[in-house]
């Protein structure tokens, strides 16, 4: 059920955080992991490293997920070595601080550039390569709590995150047909390089909206990443599957 033996498997934003912990677990469930990386080079390098002791075939590069013609020629490399693509997660994304009335036009378009375009990017060849080849392909959106209840002073990272949610519904109703189910995870905070300062900063206030009392790491995230991306999954598209310690309880 858990047996990803020679699947390929696309993983953007995988040299760090809840990626990271994706990359590692797809690849001990015996995946072909693809995962590209923008700046941090050595932790990719150390963590395509890691990665090889399992079987599959793991292949990493530099790819700017917000330039199309990056994305296009990092996919055509990844289709160059293992012919088509079975499982893609739209993982990459940032989170930076924005008040609406000082956020410059450039702050709001890189985090919509970088969030929200870059799933267009490599959803659209994707599935174009998904079509191809007759694939009955799997795509999970990596999106946030803040995507359904916003956030205060990231205005445009929860509009991203907002249009993930509704980019996955219409997906899934759009691709269906085809067979490729379409899902979204959506999580709370988790112990993560990019959030590890706001944690310190805000640690009550944060601890004091979780019912189990604890944040989890990347890992925990990855599980149910996996999960959508299993055989135990055959039923379910245009789901938003919320992981956040009961921070956000929703339907």
């Amino acid at each position: 059920m858990f047996d990803f033996t020679n699947m390929n498997v696309l993983i953007t934003g995988g040299s760090r955080g809840i990626g990271s912990a994706t990359v590692e677990l797809f690849a001990r469930l015996g995946a072909n992991v693809s995962f590209n990386y923008y700046v941090n080079e050595i932790h990719a390098e150390k963590l395509l490293e890691k990665i090889r002791i399992h079987p599959g075939r793991p292949f990493c590069d530099r790819c700017d997920v917000s330039n199309f013609a990056d994305v296009e020629r990092f996919i055509e490399n990844i289709i160059a070595r293992y012919d088509h693509i079975d499982i893609l997660i739209n993982n990459a994304g940032i989170w930076e601080f924005g008040a609406i009335d000082t956020m410059s036009e450039s702050d709001w378009q890189r985090t919509l550039r970088i969030n929200l375009d870059s799933i267009f990017f490599f959803t659209k060849l994707v599935v174009l390569n998904m079509k191809q080849k007759n694939i009955k392909g799997r795509i999970i959106n990596v999106a946030s709590t803040a995507g359904q209840r916003g956030e205060a002073f990231h205005s445009h990272y929860a509009a991203s995150k907002g249009a993930i949610i509704s980019l996955t519904k219409s997906l899934a109703a759009e691709l269906g047909p085809d067979g490729i189910l379409v899902n979204c995870v959506a999580p709370g905070w988790v112990m993560t390089d990019m959030s590890r300062s706001a944690l310190k900063a805000e640690h009550k206030k944060i601890m004091g909206n979780i019912p189990i009392g604890r944040i989890p790491g990347p890992e925990e995230i990855a599980g149910p990443i996996v999960f959508l991306a299993s055989e135990l999954a055959t039923a379910i598209t245009g789901e938003i599957l919320n992981v956040n310690s009961g921070s956000v309880l929703c339907g």
